[in-house]
């Protein structure tokens, strides 16, 4: 269309010259479009000889990955039938132990003689899934080669040591503080783990206040209790804190706001430092972090016992990662006889 329009406007020598760059123009045009076409043909034909060629590969890669696949199945042995591999290590990385499981005819009901963790395996590097209060019941359904129990919890298999539950269901740990019928030459202030204390020692000579989940309010509501019990000469070991790491500076200010009145009695009074944990809820950083602070607002006359690195430096058992066993606690126990004479 443009050639027409031009020819039209000009003379005709100039028309003479026009028409040839016209029909030039034209096959010139025809012949870039033809050399595309070849070329797009050509490209084309490469790309689909390389998608072919890569489908191919891929069919040929996953036949391979079949036959290796089917060789490994074909030549490894299967396991015992009473042997299970158990999942959840908290070090994925891990090879799987095994463990052999003898499972009951029926079910066996046990009952918890401390707080203590349920485990996805029977050791205590596996994920803790629930933690059992003292005296919870609960249903086992088997018993592994190596000391656990297998529990049935909310239609989930889980896994507890033997070492914290028992036939028979434990007495109640909760006192009620009442008013002394007689003094003691020793009192004992806590929570679980004092009372933990006093099951594992066994000492009905001396006073325990103690109760288990407590902290400072349960203490500033009982403090004159520990009047009560105590007679000139008496000493009064408190350790409370664990459960409520934020108090330090609270705890500092009312047991000062008491110091006068225990020296007028010729009472001793000291403070067990919060002792270490294992894989629980609070960190042994937020431990130091409180026995720092508290030590530090004490009044100079109520003696610190390290009892945090006394049982860092010689070692502790815990099954749960905050309560120890019995040995632990005979051990701590000695460590404050020692110190309070």
């Amino acid at each position: 269309m443009k050639a027409t329009r031009f020819r039209k406007k000009s003379k005709f020598n100039r028309n003479v010259i026009v028409i040839p760059i016209a029909v030039l123009s034209a096959f010139t045009v025809a012949l870039i479009s033809f050399a595309s076409y070849v070329s797009h043909k050509e490209r084309m034909s490469i790309r689909y000889a390389e998608a072919a060629t890569l489908d191919l590969s891929m069919y040929e890669t996953a036949s391979s990955n079949d036959q290796e696949v089917s060789e490994i199945t074909n030549d490894t042995p299967d396991l015992l039938e009473d042997t299970v591999l158990l999942d959840g290590r908290v070090d994925s990385l891990e090879e799987k132990e095994s463990f052999t499981v003898t499972w009951f005819d029926s079910a066996i009901p046990l009952y918890t003689n401390n707080n203590v963790n349920l485990r996805l395996g029977p050791d205590t590097s596996y994920d803790v899934v629930a933690v059992l209060l003292y005296g919870t019941q609960v249903v086992a359904t088997g018993s592994t080669d190596n000391g656990w129990y297998a529990i049935d919890y909310d239609g989930q298999t889980l896994y507890v040591t033997d070492a914290y539950v028992q036939d028979t269901a434990p007495e109640p740990l909760v006192k009620a503080v009442e008013t002394a019928t007689s003094t003691s030459d020793i009192i004992f202030v806590g929570d679980s783990r004092t009372v933990g204390m006093e099951y594992a020692v066994n000492n009905s000579d001396y006073t325990w206040l103690c109760e288990v989940g407590k902290g400072y309010y349960w203490f500033k509501e009982n403090i004159d209790s520990v009047d009560d019990y105590a007679k000139p000469g008496t000493k009064v070991i408190i350790n409370l804190g664990v459960n409520d790491l934020g108090n330090a500076s609270k705890y500092a200010t009312l047991i000062n706001s008491y110091v006068d009145l225990w020296t007028s009695e010729g009472i001793e009074v000291y403070y067990s430092a919060v002792t270490p944990v294992g894989d629980t809820t609070v960190t042994n950083d937020q431990i130091e972090k409180f026995n720092q602070t508290l030590k530090s607002g004490l009044d100079s006359r109520i003696t610190w016992i390290d009892s945090y690195s006394y049982l860092t430096e010689n070692g502790f058992s815990s099954s749960d990662g905050l309560h120890y066993n019995n040995a632990t606690y005979k051990s701590l126990y000695n460590y404050y006889i020692s110190i309070v004479g």
